[in-house]
């Protein structure tokens, strides 16, 4: 009699796993998927920020963790950078030496330290633009 009943609840659990794996095996299957796929679709999603947006375009000057540098291609999945090694020459003027080439995953570009320099202004010659240093200069 033990084993009968043993047997029945054995049928009975077997009938509710198929059951629940029948209505339910889909969204079971959906979700290991998407927690397989996670940080592909997190990396995508960066590509896309990165390549459609106007942040980072292709031979922008930079300067990463302070060494200055230009971007040479910007793709779906990762951005390339040159980085330039900087030396001072016997006279004092400063000279390209050599380089390295950096691949970085989209991703990680919000982990960098990352700086586009800004254009050179003329204070002194260009007053339309800068009459408010102007103005503050005169209040010294």
């Amino acid at each position: 009699m033990e084993v009968t009943s043993a047997h029945e609840i054995g049928n009975t659990i077997q009938n509710s796993v198929s059951v629940l794996l029948g209505e339910y095996g889909w969204m079971f299957l959906a979700a290991v998927a998407i927690l397989f796929f996670k940080t592909t679709i997190e990396s995508l999603i960066a590509g896309f920020i990165v390549f459609f947006g106007n942040d980072y375009n292709n031979d922008d000057i930079i300067i990463l963790d302070g060494r200055p540098g230009r971007i040479v291609r910007v793709s779906m999945w990762k951005t390339t950078f040159y980085l330039y090694t900087v030396k001072r020459a016997i006279d004092g003027k400063n000279f390209v030496s050599g380089g390295t080439k950096m691949i970085v995953e989209n991703e990680k570009l919000k982990d960098l330290k990352l700086e586009k320099p800004l254009e050179n202004i003329d204070l002194d010659n260009d007053c339309n633009r800068c009459s408010f240093l102007n103005e503050q200069r005169e209040l010294k």
